[in-house]
């Protein structure tokens, strides 16, 4: 039996939201040549659920404190081009070190263009793999940002 990994996950999920128009942005970070026990981080677009080939009006970033596969916690942050109301839902996901895919969720109150929302969901990551910020709300569309963890 096959075993797929986070990663193809991610990507295989953002082929499939994409050629059904929901249009989901999955940017990865590369860690080449940085410091590892500096905080590793990427960003990904956000657009409206009306408009999902449109301007992007926001920004979903994930923000990982790990130094190799030892992770010390986890920061989404979604900011808006203006104001932002009521609450999105922010997820965080990635591979644990025995393999298996752990998620956390929290709705995250939107008040000043920001909301954000912070996680330790495992103490140890599978080596080479991603950890990925989700952003599901109605108003915008799916948005996703991973950072390569090493």
């Amino acid at each position: 039996m096959r075993r797929r990994t986070l990663g193809n996950a991610a990507v295989i999920t953002a082929s499939l939201l994409a050629l059904t128009g929901l249009g989901v942005t999955i940017a990865y970070a590369a860690t080449d040549g940085e410091d590892p026990a500096a905080v590793a981080g990427e960003c990904a677009d956000v657009f409206l659920t009306i408009d999902p080939g449109g301007d992007p009006v926001g920004k979903l970033c994930t923000a990982a404190d790990a130094d190799g596969t030892t992770l010390s916690g986890v920061a989404l942050t979604f900011t808006a081009s203006s104001n932002c109301s009521g609450t999105v839902m922010l997820r965080v996901s990635g591979l644990d070190a025995s393999g298996a895919e752990f998620g956390e969720v929290e709705n995250a109150t939107c008040g000043s263009g920001k909301a954000t929302a912070s996680f330790s969901p495992a103490s140890k990551t599978a080596p080479d793999t991603y950890l990925c910020g989700t952003l599901l709300a109605d108003r915008y569309t799916a948005a996703q940002a991973c950072v390569a963890l090493s």
